[in-house]
């Protein structure tokens, strides 16, 4: 799945209901998770300047989903690992198995276990 949206404020929002259609292959936790973490990553961008549309990648293999969010302003480069004061890296942690920014700081990627329905 792939989504672009204007960074606006109701772009989080949005982000959340067009997830909405993995609820028929992952279950209603795992679909809670995902929207908290697309939502949180999409906010960041928004916040710190996107001007062009944010990208929003989710891949689900089996029991494993791949996301990836990406911007041109300065939101991902904003949530780095060592910011552990900042709500959206705890969130990331508590919620995903794995995260982090590509080399260029444009993009936060993760992978995290999920149940099938």
């Amino acid at each position: 799945m792939r989504l672009r949206m204007f960074p606006s404020p109701e772009a989080p929002n949005k982000a959340r209901r067009e997830l909405a259609s993995l609820a028929s292959r992952i279950d209603q936790r795992s679909l809670s998770d995902l929207r908290t973490v697309i939502s949180e990553l999409v906010a960041i961008s928004v916040a710190n300047g996107a001007r062009k549309p944010i990208e929003v990648s989710v891949r689900l293999d089996h029991n494993r989903l791949e996301g990836a969010v990406c911007d041109d302003g300065t939101g991902v480069r904003a949530i780095g690992r060592g910011n552990s004061n900042s709500l959206v890296v705890r969130i990331l942690d508590g919620l995903v198995d794995e995260w982090g920014p590509n080399g260029e700081g444009q993009r936060i990627w993760f992978r995290m276990s999920v149940r099938l329905v």
